[in-house]
């Protein structure tokens, strides 16, 4: 029986929430798919964006509330960091994530080219799910 080593997807999670970066990098490590995920955390907008300016991913989770971009009243500044991530020409698939349950923020994130919405606290189910989507829509696109 050969068994055949899982491929590496390379996944930037943002977050200003440690505990959130930290429950993620362990989720997504213990999910059973095809691919084997590294996971590079960033705590900022500028960090985030330095990060993208030097490397590639196969996935992007993003918070829709992230300090240091567009006006914090909206709540919607991850959509706006989205803008500049596409800016710079990085086509990979984003999943924004949010603790507010705001169907318009769903509906905003979605028309502006996220792939998925997930709600905090994760249902790991839904997770799972749309992790594996939006890796298998990448691979194919």
């Amino acid at each position: 029986m050969t068994i055949t080593p899982k491929a590496t997807k390379r996944v930037l999670i943002v977050d200003d929430q440690p505990r959130v970066l930290d429950v993620l990098r362990e989720t997504l490590g213990s999910f059973q798919h095809r691919d084997a995920y590294e996971i590079t955390p960033a705590q900022s907008v500028a960090d985030a964006l330095a990060i993208l300016q030097r490397e590639r991913f196969d996935l992007i989770l993003l918070d829709m509330v992230m300090p240091g971009i567009g006006d914090p009243l909206l709540r919607r500044q991850g959509l706006d960091l989205m803008k500049h991530i596409r800016d710079l020409g990085v086509n990979a698939p984003i999943l924004m994530m949010s603790g507010d349950w705001d169907s318009r923020r769903e509906t905003d994130a979605r028309r502006e080219g996220a792939v998925g919405f997930l709600h905090k606290p994760f249902d790991l189910r839904e997770l799972d799910r749309l992790v594996a989507r939006a890796i298998a829509s990448a691979t194919r696109g």
